[in-house]
């Protein structure tokens, strides 16, 4: 902005500068005066300041105070009054404010009180955007109404940060959905009931404590609910992304595997945990971070101080969750079968500390047999079986007219991966047929249809995914997750910001135009190290003893600098010192992209393993053999028929069915924000 447009006196903001970000992104300022060259002189707080006008923006306060409902209206629209916007809203407890269609969502991290429930949503029932405050149950009516009247899909992309309350969203705008379609009869308010109760099965077993979230969406999902042509709700199905499988093996001090676990262990009475062979106030190494195994005194007592905070809400959830289950249809029989499982894996989990001397080829690794009794029984496992697949790995030897199998021993690394594979895969399975039974149990309520009425039924869908993620430790979920925000946010840009520009243009408004951002270029850098990790993967799991993370990920990296637009946002480890990058990595240990959020360096430690959807064909054997029949459905009946399934092709496909069934509706879309806004 030259600095002719500015005059003395005019009300300015100004970008607070680098690491005094305290008092918020931008501070007030009065423009003191304009020479006609040079910048101008701004009085900030007790000091002036000459300051580029390109960097000041314009100021404005209204004299009763009030806030504007949607930041279009403002007299100054810019980035600074957005925010300073927002910030008063917020500490009024106006969480929600609208950008033209947009609705921005703080999260208040507390409870709002009447701003939510049956009297709000009566009152929000047939008004238009506008005609009270901004609420998604505003946006969530206007999308129902829109689907009765024209007939046409409506979808809800509620995305943003970590920690921004896109969960909580997500169930607000079902809570309306399922009041505005009515309960006509007893079918429909069964499938209300049963919408809203996947929500508490869904978060116990695919949300986690994070540093950043108490309650961290660790998958993403897609919820469809559709209605009838007169707008009775008449069927729901969920769909669900990547499943973060490591955190049930490993996770970061400060916080938890998934919810489920504690929840087991706060609510089962003691008989049943007596049963499962656990105890209620033992810290397992399941539960606890990956530094456990050599924690000192003080740092498991703090560890265990750590978790005593959240053991009332484990309580109040498994409550929730145990009546969740019953509601969609699960068994007294099925419920104690499920928590049998993760009683087994905590089990599994607490031999993770086991090693052996890897200087001895002979020796085997030391297992504690109490402890695999107990994980053997509780999975339908023989001991020795169970334990024997995790000492010893089976190696073909190829002669002259026969082959035969020979078992060696596992090195320490070797079991590991063996056990925490073995962990992953059975509660991924576990997960998916959690799932598979939601989904099951809104089919099992669906009347009989004519492919005729199927197609005249429409669908609201509710796409809650996770937020852009950059971490102390970056890996291959990361990457996964900040791909879909990629995507997600070209999406925005494409059908959101170019669209209104092009509207401009056809009505014939003075409009010079913007250069939005372009995700294509990360997109395509992902794609091609997503094809690399497919062929190193593929290596591995042949056998090929050359092929390692470090091989990916320097082909990567090489690839990447070939190219003229993907060398821009992937390039290789800046290092910083001896012991290698910021995050201590070495040179072909990881590389660091560039995002339209900012910028991740990630760790390519173990991502050859990571993107192996196929599971050890010893521990294969041991799940398809269980004698528990829950357990044996948890089986993949193509064992060793298939070395290699990946799991990042599988991803990426996914994205794209995704994004096509998006084209599909229209769209309204929610953004909740977890910033510092003081």
């Amino acid at each position: 902005m030259p600095s002719a447009q500015f005059k003395a006196k005019d009300l300015v903001f100004v970008p607070c500068p680098e690491g005094k970000t305290e008092e918020g992104p931008f501070l007030t300022g009065v423009v003191c005066e304009v020479p006609e060259e040079g910048d101008p002189v701004v009085q900030v707080g007790k000091t002036t300041q000459r300051i580029p006008a390109s960097s000041l923006r314009r100021r404005f306060i209204r004299d009763d105070g009030a806030t504007s409902q949607d930041n279009t209206s403002l007299v100054h629209l810019n980035d600074a009054t957005i925010l300073e916007n927002l910030r008063a809203r917020h500490e009024a407890d106006e969480i929600y404010t609208y950008t033209a269609s947009v609705l921005l969502a703080v999260n208040p991290y507390h409870d709002v009180t009447g701003l939510y429930g049956e009297a709000q949503c009566t009152r929000y029932r047939g008004k238009h955007i506008g005609a009270l405050p901004p609420h998604p149950y505003a946006i969530a009516d206007t999308a129902y109404r829109a689907l009765v009247r024209d007939h046409k899909n409506q979808g809800f992309i509620i995305s943003g940060e970590s920690g921004a309350g896109k969960t909580e969203t997500a169930k607000i705008v079902m809570e309306y959905l399922g009041y505005v379609s009515g309960s006509t009869n007893q079918m429909t308010a069964q499938i209300q009931r049963r919408v809203l109760q996947a929500q508490p099965i869904l978060e116990s077993f695919g949300n986690a404590v994070t540093m950043r979230n108490n309650n961290s969406s660790r998958f993403g999902k897609y919820n469809s609910i559709f209605f009838d042509e007169d707008g009775t709700l008449c069927d729901a199905s969920v769909t669900t992304y990547l499943l973060e499988s490591s955190r049930v093996v490993v996770h970061a001090k400060r916080e938890r595997t998934y919810h489920c676990f504690y929840e087991m262990l706060a609510g089962l009475p003691d008989e049943k945990l007596k049963k499962l062979h656990l105890e209620r106030s033992k810290l397992y190494l399941l539960l606890a971070n990956e530094g456990q195994t050599a924690a000192t005194q003080e740092e498991t007592s703090e560890e265990k101080r750590f978790h005593a905070q959240f053991q009332d809400l484990d309580l109040r959830n498994f409550r929730r969750l145990c009546v969740a289950l019953g509601d969609v249809g699960f068994s007294e029989e099925d419920i104690d079968s499920t928590f049998q499982v993760l009683a087994g894996l905590v089990h599994l989990g607490d031999l993770a500390s086991a090693e052996r001397d890897d200087d001895d080829e002979s020796a085997t690794i030391v297992l504690d047999e109490a402890t695999v009794e107990k994980a053997a029984s509780l999975l339908g496992m023989e001991a020795s079986e169970l334990g024997g697949a995790l000492r010893r790995r089976k190696v073909k030897v190829s002669r002259p007219g026969r082959e035969s199998i020979h078992e060696v021993p596992r090195t320490t690394l070797q079991f590991r991966h063996a056990l925490y594979s073995l962990i992953k895969a059975l509660y991924k399975r576990l997960f998916e047929r959690l799932v598979t039974r939601i989904n099951g149990s809104f089919s099992e309520l669906r009347k009989p249809s004519s492919g005729e009425e199927e197609t005249e039924r429409c669908q609201i869908g509710i796409l809650d995914i996770y937020g852009f993620e950059r971490l102390q430790r970056n890996s291959f979920e990361q990457l996964c997750i900040n791909l879909a925000n990629e995507r997600l946010q070209q999406y925005f840009v494409e059908n959101v910001l170019t669209a209104e520009q092009n509207l401009y243009r056809r009505e014939g408004l003075p409009w010079t135009g913007l250069n939005l951002p372009d995700s294509m270029p990360v997109v395509t850098a992902i794609a091609c190290c997503f094809k690399t990790l497919d062929e190193y993967s593929q290596q591995l799991a042949k056998g090929f003893e050359k092929t390692s993370d470090e091989g990916f990920c320097q082909k990567t990296v090489e690839e990447a600098q070939k190219d003229a637009q993907r060398k821009e946002v992937l390039r290789p480890l800046k290092m910083s010192n001896k012991r290698g990058s910021s995050a201590g990595l070495a040179m072909n240990e990881g590389f660091v992209i560039k995002h339209y959020a900012g910028q991740v360096e990630y760790n390519t430690k173990g991502w050859l393993d990571k993107n192996n959807d196929r599971l050890l064909v010893e521990c294969e054997e041991l799940i398809c053999g269980s004698d528990c029949q829950f357990v044996r459905t948890l089986g993949d009946d193509e064992k060793g028929k298939v070395l290699f399934r990946s799991i990042s092709k599988k991803y990426s496909s996914d994205l794209e069915n995704l994004l096509k069934t998006l084209n599909q509706c229209h769209l309204h879309y929610i953004r909740p924000a977890a910033m510092s806004l003081a």
